[in-house]
């Protein structure tokens, strides 16, 4: 199984942080995440206290893989989450998609190939949230 990074939502952590903020200050959505595009350092300290088992709030997003796999590979996957979608595009290629929160569960709870390149696309679309459930798991 092979995944390659296609799009995600701009702005992800952003998004997600003014969803924390939304819910626990009277401000806007509209005023957070202005404030927040301007101050990463803000949106990272939000997503570093952030408690994943609350994780509606990393619902706010899409992230789209061209993925290279077999039929068999494809179904094993979407027994792994029900949240995780896949379409056939032609052969053994497929579009896999999925939010925030699902990816978080898949790689910290599985291990292997999917696990290692959902976990390395993170650098990419959420290199905070990255550092929280990636940079920081003991592989032993």
């Amino acid at each position: 199984m092979k995944l390659e990074l296609m799009s995600f939502t701009p702005h992800l952590e952003e998004i997600i942080a003014t969803a924390v903020l939304t819910t626990t200050t009277g401000s806007a959505p509209s005023k957070i995440i202005q404030r927040l595009s301007k101050n990463p350092e803000k949106v990272r300290q939000v997503l570093e206290g952030l408690q994943l088992q609350h994780g509606s709030v990393l619902e706010h997003n899409r992230i789209n893989w061209l993925m290279e796999a077999s039929s068999n590979e494809v179904l094993d996957l979407l027994l792994v989450s029900m949240f995780l979608r896949a379409t056939k595009l032609r052969d053994e290629f497929w579009l896999l998609s999925a939010n925030l929160r699902t990816v978080v569960e898949v790689v910290t709870s599985e291990r292997g190939p999917l696990r290692d390149a959902m976990l390395e696309s993170m650098k990419a679309f959420a290199p905070t949230m990255f550092g929280c459930v990636g940079g920081n798991r003991d592989e032993s």
